[in-house]
């Protein structure tokens, strides 16, 4: 497959998933300040540390950061912004995609842009986020549907896979750092809140009670176990880094590559270490160090994808196999 193609399907998938979890963060955040008396800091600043906007220079009431986060152009982890890359990244593939999944991504675009769309979040935010929402998971479905089971379809699930797993462990350490700086909080009705929101913004509100063992855990490690181990929920940092190696090891079992795959090499050393007792144990008493180790991963991962299929350069990957030969010899 052209790398070049294989980047959009990647991005795609990447832009398209990051377009609903903005969506569902903002929706939760705001209904959650409606029932407790929250402090400035933890009110709306988590949204964008969330998102890596650490250098946002405007208000940080609500009004300002709905704007900021919904319908800046400026912001390239705006919604808005996150739907014209998705738009963009499909319009270069429109060959690869199925007609019914452009159809309905260039729908979804326009009426984004539209007054109707406008007047939405003038006057039910709640329902605007929630069509969002709706909106991009029927991408999702439309994708399931129709996509021939190729190469492409294995970037486009990687992309999806590796943007919610860095998602997921970047809303639950900036939201656990948060409750940590506030003693004030701890014990409260609002902690146990916060983590209640934690998971509304990852769609794991309703899997963790039916699932979760809170009986041997404090509420806060129960929830922290399983965003990040529970094997069986689509969210969860284990579920999608494991999907994400399905799906590289099958874009190189296609391939043929005989290249060293840096990218799998990563990520089965993340994978084999977060199914061991030792990270359950490492999220009980430092989940921000375990936390920063996954983010960090993500990214790497995503530079070494890059790197290996994207920007791929035979002559450095041969060089690089000769001196590891060498070495080997």
């Amino acid at each position: 497959m052209i790398s070049r193609l294989a980047e959009h399907c990647f991005w795609l998938s990447r832009y398209i998933e990051r377009a609903e979890n903005i969506a569902r963060l903002l929706e939760v955040n705001q209904n959650w300040l409606l029932d407790f008396d929250i402090p400035v800091e933890l009110q709306w600043k988590p949204l964008l540390i969330i998102s890596g906007i650490h250098d946002y220079k405007g208000n940080l009431d609500k009004e300002s950061i709905l704007n900021f986060m919904t319908w800046d152009h400026e912001n390239p982890c705006s919604i808005v912004s996150s739907m014209t890359q998705a738009r963009e990244n499909a319009r270069v593939i429109r060959e690869i995609i199925s007609a019914e999944m452009w159809e309905r991504l260039n729908y979804n675009y326009l009426w984004l842009q539209s007054n109707t769309a406008k007047d939405l979040y003038d006057n039910n935010r709640y329902e605007l986020y929630n069509q969002i929402k709706r909106i991009n998971q029927l991408l999702q479905g439309i994708g399931e549907s129709t996509m021939l089971r190729t190469e492409a379809w294995e970037f486009y699930q990687f992309g999806r896979h590796l943007e919610r797993s860095g998602q997921t462990a970047r809303i639950l350490d900036v939201k656990y750092h948060m409750v940590q700086s506030n003693p004030d909080i701890s014990g409260s009705n609002i902690e146990i809140s916060y983590w209640t929101s934690i998971l509304k913004s990852c769609s794991g509100y309703e899997p963790f009670l039916k699932h979760a063992n809170i009986i041997e855990n404090q509420v806060g490690n129960a929830v922290a176990e399983f965003l990040i181990l529970e094997e069986s929920f689509p969210r969860s940092v284990l579920y999608c880094l494991k999907e994400c190696l399905n799906s590289v090891t099958a874009i190189s079992y296609r391939s043929k590559s005989k290249i060293r795959n840096t990218t799998i090499e990563s990520l089965k050393t993340l994978n084999s270490w977060l199914s061991k007792d030792e990270a359950k144990q490492s999220i009980k008493v430092q989940l921000h160090a375990v936390l920063t180790n996954i983010v960090d991963n993500v990214h790497s991962i995503s530079d070494s994808m890059t790197s290996t299929y994207f920007d791929f350069n035979p002559d450095d990957h041969l060089l690089e196999m000769n001196e590891i030969e060498k070495v080997n010899s």
